[in-house]
């Protein structure tokens, strides 16, 4: 059990943290997310994946612990409520989204960084969004049970059925027996692609429980289907694609800042 929780709190800093952050006196704060996430990462062709990366940015797949190797995530985000600065609603206060982001190393300074790539979601006003690569879809669903009794942990499902504009989805299935999740306190500064030199930093307080992990030995989803037929995700599901863990994060609360 200590090894796994050790793994777990691996995983989650290999997402959250990745160079150290400015002075808090010189950041701005432009809100706050409070919500629950699912975080699916693969392994796909490295040239796919590279795709998405601007240059001379190289994607370096994750080094160690539950998602070894794996080289592109999917984010499941289904907020609770979203806030501005000031801690009102946002307008929309809820808008269930769904992030790619890759793992890179810059190869002349040898920094570390995750990449946001495209964000689908279910806002009409959404694009361009914060990191410029957001666009609206025609729907983002989700459907999340749990079920247990006395001090079991449980089991859950889940479903997510994102469509975009053309009719292309996509659609992600699951069920699975939850584990105890793993607190972790964190900042991090994810980049755009589309402006490398941009990058949010975010303050999180949230819980990670592996349900999947082929690094780790961890498997405790009882079906499994993730089904893709959006036209410009086609070469990173080109069959070759291979799930190398999926993590639930029952509570994600962020603070968002500036530099």
């Amino acid at each position: 059990m200590r090894r796994v929780t050790r793994l777990v709190t691996l995983v989650a800093l290999l997402w959250l943290v990745n160079n150290p952050i400015g002075s808090a006196w010189a950041e701005t704060v432009v809100g706050h997310n409070n919500e629950n996430r699912t975080i699916v990462a693969l392994r796909v062709t490295p040239a796919a994946a590279q795709a998405w990366v601007p240059g001379p940015w190289q994607v370096d797949p994750i080094g160690a612990g539950p998602s070894k190797d794996a080289n592109f995530l999917i984010v499941f985000i289904n907020p609770w409520l979203v806030q501005g600065p000031d801690g009102k609603p946002a307008a929309p206060p809820i808008h269930r989204r769904v992030a790619l982001v890759f793992p890179a190393k810059h190869p002349q300074t040898g920094e570390a960084a995750f990449f946001v790539a495209r964000v689908y979601d279910s806002n009409p006003n959404a694009a361009p969004g914060p990191y410029k690569n957001s666009i609206p879809v025609a729907t983002v669903r989700v459907e999340q049970t749990q079920a247990g009794a006395g001090t079991e942990p449980g089991t859950g499902s889940e479903v997510w059925d994102v469509r975009d504009a053309s009719g292309g989805a996509l659609e992600f299935r699951f069920q699975y027996q939850r584990g105890v999740p793993v607190r972790v306190k964190s900042e991090s500064k994810p980049r755009s692609t589309v402006e490398p030199d941009f990058y949010r930093i975010y303050k999180v307080d949230q819980g990670v429980a592996m349900v999947k992990s082929v690094p780790a030995g961890i498997d405790r989803i009882q079906q499994y289907s993730l089904r893709v037929t959006m036209a410009e995700l086609v070469k990173l599901f080109d069959g070759t694609e291979e799930v190398v863990s999926v993590a639930l994060v029952p509570w994600y609360m962020r603070q968002v800042s500036l530099p």
